[in-house]
């Protein structure tokens, strides 16, 4: 097949290879003057990698996957373990049951756990949380960083992905992607992606594509760009990131911390520590989320059962077209980690050769599938 791919993040990049590795004649579009979408790496001045668009730890219990990325770098071996500041005391994330004894409201908060219905309420994120933590911890850790991260209320967000995001360690146990491989690139994502694509014909600066050029155009842009709106606008959320050189940091054994009670950021991040550069300065990123409206790039879906009404019309309508396939976190409107955004594509593939093969309402319950496999 002759392929056209819109968009060189990840998702694109790993459908590129995968594709070409299958013997299709593939060609990556990019909008911007670099390939990688959210997932780049920097140097600063002093040489220190970051990543400006947030900090990014690849981890995967899938060998499949972990086989894939390591062909393109060596992963550092980093470990990550973050912090949480809750009434100005430094605790572990996930929560443990002996952070909990440090509370002022511990006794509170183990009566509250004793109490805990045997199966979560599902109706919603906050009664999803509120049946995994109770509801002072969920007061603590979880509401005011929701609202400041989704800009609606808790109680508005679907709660198919509470479970899979919120964790209580009963067993003390710190480490914040317990008994996964992780790590991050040793030269940085930037690096990394740049071999995946190699060889592949590349093209920035384009945001269409003539679609009689390819027998398939996949689309990681957002879905309802891509529409022309026609349905209205579904809802994503952007960040704003600042930087605090000679802030001092908190722990050496945490590379992230989060901030659930701070009036405007949601977390810090201290890439010294991600990137295991010892000899070198702290590089403390803050993180401030907020509305995509005046050329924010959309970063993060918004999981209302509103957008997910919306999002549905979107895809009926795209896989209705001749040859256009949705991919990746904003062409399926799923908020997918690294390894959810590689392990999607490798099951795009098998989809992507058998298109046309199927009708338009078998494309949108495969895709439906896939996104819902992924949680």
């Amino acid at each position: 097949m002759k392929i056209g791919i819109l968009g060189a993040g990840l998702t694109g990049c790993s459908l590129a290879r995968l594709l070409v590795d299958r013997g299709h004649k593939v060609s990556l579009f990019e909008k911007n003057k670099r390939i990688g979408g959210l997932c780049i790496s920097d140097r600063n001045e002093w040489g220190l990698l970051y990543e400006p668009c947030g900090p990014r730890i690849f981890h995967t219990c899938d060998e499949e996957v972990k086989a894939f990325v390591e062909k393109f770098s060596a992963f550092n071996g980093y470990r990550h373990y973050k912090g949480v500041i809750i009434k100005g005391r430094l605790l572990p994330f996930p929560i443990t049951l002996r952070a909990i004894t440090l509370l002022p409201d511990a006794a509170k908060i183990m009566k509250e756990l004793k109490a805990r219905p045997r199966k979560i309420n599902q109706s919603n994120f906050e009664t999803a949380c509120i049946c995994v933590f109770g509801k002072t911890l969920y007061k603590y850790f979880i509401s005011n960083y929701t609202r400041k991260m989704w800009g609606v209320p808790p109680d508005e967000l679907s709660a198919h992905w509470a479970p899979k995001r919120l964790m209580l360690r009963e067993c003390n146990n710190e480490e914040l992607f317990k008994g996964e491989w992780q790590g991050l690139p040793i030269e940085g994502y930037s690096v990394w992606l740049e071999r995946m694509s190699r060889g592949i014909s590349l093209q920035k600066n384009v945001n269409r594509l003539d679609a009689k050029e390819f027998d398939l155009i996949v689309s990681t842009a957002p879905i309802d760009e891509i529409s022309g709106y026609r349905y209205g606008r579904l809802n994503y959320r952007s960040s704003k990131f600042m930087y605090a050189p000679g802030e001092t940091w908190e722990e050496e054994r945490y590379g992230g911390i989060n901030l659930p009670q701070h009036p405007r950021f949601i977390r810090k991040t201290n890439f010294r520590i991600l990137h295991r550069q010892v000899q070198a300065p702290d590089l403390i990123q803050y993180q401030q989320p907020c509305a995509v409206r005046n050329g924010e790039v959309p970063m993060y879906p918004v999981h209302t059962g509103g957008n997910e009404a919306l999002f549905q019309k979107y895809l009926s309508y795209v896989v209705s077209l001749p040859n256009v396939c949705p991919a990746g976190r904003l062409g399926l409107f799923e908020y997918l980690d690294m390894d959810e955004a590689v392990a999607c594509a490798m099951k795009l593939v098998p989809f992507i050769e058998k298109y046309h093969d199927v009708s338009p309402r078998q494309r949108a319950s495969e895709l439906n599938r896939i996104r819902r496999h992924l949680l």
